[in-house]
Formats: structure tokens, C-alpha cells, sequence
């Protein structure tokens, strides 16, 4: 069964001629900064010049207080390096683009899914003298 024209060998029949921007086998160059201002480790893409815009919690009891932080969007020069160089490492995008395994955003502690505490409680009726 021929593949088409524009296949080449080694092609698979689904993906000839497409360009996936997610790509599990793309490597993207990042490097790792700690920011200036609440300094957290954040990793960045070797094309970028700001900060991403990042959030501060100060604290783990009450998720629901997350502000901005200061340092979004001021320029990379201005962060220390989080590694021992500024050069850019090759990573799989499929690994920087996925929760790490066993980490399910819809079961954290901010998530409405189940678990004690997540319905309402019961009251007891008031007797009447």
C-alpha cells in the first residue's frame, strides 16, 4: 500500500507532513534562574528576556491568597543562575510540557475533588423544651 508522494521512508502513515508544536521527540534549549524577588527557582526558555509572570503563597494553609509576584517581567539579567552555568540545556519538551507522573492538578489540596472536609457538615437539630 503506497504512503502518498510526499511520504518519505521511515515516515509513518498518520503524521507525514504534519508539524506538531508539541512534538514528543522536539528538545527545547531552557536554562533555570532564581528570581530576584521571592526566590524561586523558574526555568526558562533560551529565546526569552523577562521573567515569566509567577505567583507568591505565602502560605500552604490558604492557597486561595496567591498574589503576583514582583518579579514578573523584569529581565533575566537581573536573576542569578539557579545552575552552576547560564548555558542551555536540551530537554524533551514532552517532559517540560507534562505534570510530573503522579501529580494530578485536579486532586490538590485547592481542588474541589473529594475527601474529608469537602461537604458540608452536619448539624444537629436544636431540641425543644
Amino acid at each position: 500500500m503506497p504512503l502518498g508522494l510526499d511520504a518519505l521512508e521511515g515516515d509513518s502513515p498518520g503524521f507525514a507532513g504534519e508539524d506538531d508544536p508539541y512534538d514528543s521527540f522536539e528538545t527545547l534549549e531552557i536554562f533555570r534562574v532564581t528570581c530576584p524577588d521571592c526566590a524561586q527557582p523558574i526555568a526558562m526558555l533560551a529565546d526569552e528576556d523577562t521573567l515569566p509572570e509567577h505567583a507568591l503563597c505565602p502560605t500552604s494553609w490558604n492557597p486561595f491568597c496567591l498574589t503576583v509576584c514582583e518579579g514578573s517581567g523584569r529581565p533575566v539579567a537581573d536573576a542569578s543562575s539557579s545552575d552552576d552555568s547560564m548555558e542551555t540545556q536540551e530537554e524533551n519538551a514532552g517532559v517540560l510540557l507534562n505534570l510530573p507522573e503522579g501529580l494530578d492538578w485536579r486532586r490538590q489540596p485547592f481542588s474541589h475533588v473529594g475527601g474529608p472536609g469537602t461537604r458540608p457538615a452536619r448539624v444537629p437539630r436544636m431540641r425543644r423544651p
